[in-house]
């Protein structure tokens, strides 16, 4: 069993303490047991001898535990743990030990048995020590800290029930309410799938923290997200989320609450949410740079959505392909980036000879008037077998060639666009017309200036 460091630093403290205090006097102890301080607990002695005893027993036990002056070396145990422990045992079984002597007794085995990773010994001997106040009178602190000590046992090993049961008596002593015990209450609530309960704790611990003008721990406010989530409340998960951001401005939250309004329809607050994430160096993965870059670009914020991309491959972040290239070129096209556009439609060739990046790469070159280039990208592009449209190559290879007074090239080009498509077989026609009658008016004109 792997021990609660936090609960065994506890453990340790307070058996410390309780043996300080026991050798300071005679110790005949009292403690204010109800807030109105009425009632006051007057616990018996504990003799010298049986406080020797225990002493050599804390010592074999740990003898970092034992009460020394600062800067004294650990005395030197004169047996083994288990040795103490036994030791222990059979002072418990001594006649005539009073209430205090008992439950300092069991204090000291459960701090024993914890520190052998022994937890059924260890709930065990704290109930002993409850047990000696049944019988007896124990002090205040005693009693809290092994009430305390019991729920967080048996949270430990998911006995929840019995866990709030004890917290709930701790409550009863201790009087005032506790943030962190609360949390436990909730949480262990929760574990039980008492999810409205578990929210109701889960709220009293913001209330007594806000109470004390403390600042909420990052685990205790997450709770009522979980909670309200498990409770189907997008609002308040929304709600909480967003105050979280601001107080723990953590990935984890703004992708939690970017995908919160992602649920309600609110594209516009999560793409902000997500490019709060980008702004802050958070996305370190190329499937969240391609995410953002294609929100963007939906959004119609393409010259954003592409400086993402960029500066991501720049990085090496998000990778080099023909996917993230052909992304990048739409983005760049889209905002009218047409030199951009091109450079990145090249780049996105180089990864996959595939016909419809070169058709791209070709409607690019035309729309800057470079029509040599766009020509030889869309023979490329028809060199594709699997082209989706080689119609549409056709028709507009033929309309660079015809930028080019290439007519016979032009002409060729939209006859064969039109035996492919008849749908633009119309318009064809119609560019043949005119090329036909381009080339004669341009003899005609070549004769007249020769003659």
């Amino acid at each position: 069993m792997r021990k609660g460091a936090g609960l065994m630093v506890v453990i340790r403290t307070v058996v410390t303490a309780a043996m300080a205090v026991i050798l300071s006097s005679t110790f005949v102890a009292s403690a204010i047991a109800a807030e109105d301080k009425k009632k006051t607990r007057r616990v018996p002695a504990i003799s010298q001898s049986l406080y020797k005893q225990m002493s050599e027993a804390q010592i074999m036990i740990d003898p970092e535990s034992a009460p020394r002056e600062e800067g004294e070396p650990p005395p030197v145990p004169k047996g083994t743990p288990q040795e103490g422990i036994q030791q222990l045992l059979d002072m418990t079984k001594k006649k005539r030990l009073n209430s205090n002597e008992l439950s300092q007794l069991w204090n000291l085995l459960a701090f024993g048995y914890y520190t052998l990773e022994d937890v059924p010994n260890t709930i065990y001997a704290y109930e002993q020590v409850l047990a000696a106040g049944q019988v007896g009178v124990i002090t205040e602190a005693l009693e809290k800290n092994s009430l305390r000590a019991l729920f967080q046992l048996n949270y430990s090993i998911e006995k929840y029930e019995v866990a709030l049961d004890y917290i709930g008596r701790w409550e009863a002593v201790n009087g005032a309410p506790d943030a962190a015990v609360s949390y436990l209450k909730a949480t262990a609530n929760y574990q039980l799938e008492r999810y409205r309960e578990a929210l109701k704790w889960a709220i009293q611990v913001e209330d007594i923290v806000k109470a004390e003008s403390r600042e909420m721990k990052e685990n205790w406010l997450y709770l009522q997200v979980v909670l309200y989530s498990e409770l189907k409340d997008i609002d308040n998960v929304i709600r909480v989320l967003e105050r979280m951001v601001v107080d723990f401005p953590k990935k984890q939250y703004w992708m939690h609450l970017a995908g919160m309004y992602t649920e309600k329809e609110w594209d516009d607050q999560a793409l902000s949410a997500y490019y709060a994430i980008y702004a802050q160096g958070l996305f370190e993965k190329d499937s969240e740079l391609v995410m953002l870059a294609q929100r963007l670009l939906n959004a119609d914020v393409p010259f954003e959505a592409a400086t993402v991309l960029e500066q991501g491959l720049k990085a090496e972040i998000v990778e080099a392909s023909e996917k993230n290239y052909r992304l990048l070129a739409t983005c760049y096209t889209v905002a009218q980036e047409m030199n951009k556009a091109i450079d990145s439609w090249e780049l996105a060739s180089k990864y996959a000879e595939d016909g419809d990046i070169y058709y791209r790469l070709a409607q690019a070159l035309a729309q800057q008037d470079r029509h040599q280039e766009a020509i030889a990208a869309y023979s490329k592009a028809l060199e594709d077998d699997d082209l989706k449209s080689p119609s549409d190559a056709q028709f507009w290879l033929a309309i660079s060639h015809m930028s080019l007074e290439n007519w016979d090239q032009a002409s060729k080009a939209f006859r064969q666009a039109s035996r492919l498509d008849d749908r633009i077989a119309k318009q064809a026609r119609q560019y043949i017309r005119y090329i036909a009658g381009e080339k004669r008016r341009q003899e005609a004109l070549k004769d007249m200036l020769e003659s």
